[in-house]
């Protein structure tokens, strides 16, 4: 009888583990590093599998792009490579670049290598990646409008692009306020800045007030300037901003809503 009830429990028990067992999933199952990422492109190159995703829509202004490399027979990611993106606009009598980021290191970061580019105006561009440099792949792309990237021409005669990067969904109280700032050297090249300083002013100009509290942008890496924007209600703010590097001085404003 003792065996019984014995051998009762051990059936039971194992009816329990195998009900969790299928229930759950495998813990250690790698999760997909693209998930919540929108797939733009796909390339096969000898045993190597290139994926294209973004994180919002293809606007002027900066946009982001994480590019995936599966190996091909084993389904298995591509940590290591050397990737860098190149950007073109045809526009028949011209062609120009953009300001553009290539991945940090050769070593993906959460399964990705991310890349990013200032889309300085809308219409087709052609953006390309270069893969150790022996493979590449090009996807046109047809960039819409936006205001968050400025066109100014400094004192000093040179042609700058402040780009607003956040605040993205600005909300009422303080918020993350990030521009990055970049030079036209040539119609392919456009080096980040480092080394302005800038002062934001925000200002309501229907209520006529600002805000108080707010934090000056300072530069953080690769021409990213990071600061803090107080809007105290909602409604449409204006944000000046007044860009100063050595003797050449840069006025600009973006319009935020909210």
């Amino acid at each position: 009888m003792r065996q019984l009830k014995l051998i009762i429990t051990i059936l039971f028990l194992l009816l329990a583990i195998s009900a969790c067992s299928e229930d759950n999933p495998v813990e250690n199952e790698a999760a997909d590093p693209a998930e919540g990422l929108t797939k733009i492109a796909e390339y096969s190159f000898s045993d190597t599998l290139a994926t294209l995703y973004t994180d919002a829509e293809i606007e002027t202004g900066y946009c982001k792009f994480y590019l995936k490399l599966t190996k091909v027979s084993d389904n298995s990611p591509i940590e290591n490579a050397a990737v860098s993106m190149k950007t073109l606009m045809d526009m028949g009598t011209m062609k120009h670049s953009s300001p553009m980021e290539n991945p940090a290191s050769n070593h993906a970061v959460n399964g990705l290598f991310e890349c990013a580019a200032v889309f300085i105006m809308s219409g087709m561009w052609e953006v390309t990646f270069v893969i150790n440099e022996g493979s590449e792949f090009t996807t046109s792309l047809d960039v819409s409008a936006t205001e968050r990237v400025r066109n100014i021409v400094g004192s000093d005669d040179k042609t700058y692009f402040v780009t607003l990067i956040e605040p993205m969904k600005p909300l009422v109280g303080m918020n993350d306020f990030e521009v990055c700032v970049h030079q036209r050297e040539s119609m392919t090249s456009f080096p980040a800045v480092e080394d302005v300083n800038i002062v934001m002013t925000p200002s309501m100009p229907s209520m006529g007030h600002g805000s108080p509290n707010n934090e000056n942008p300072v530069h953080k890496q690769n021409g990213h300037y990071l600061g803090k924007v107080n809007f105290t209600m909602t409604g449409d703010w204006l944000v000046e901003l007044y860009l100063s590097r050595a003797d050449s001085l840069l006025v600009t404003s973006f319009d935020i809503t909210l």
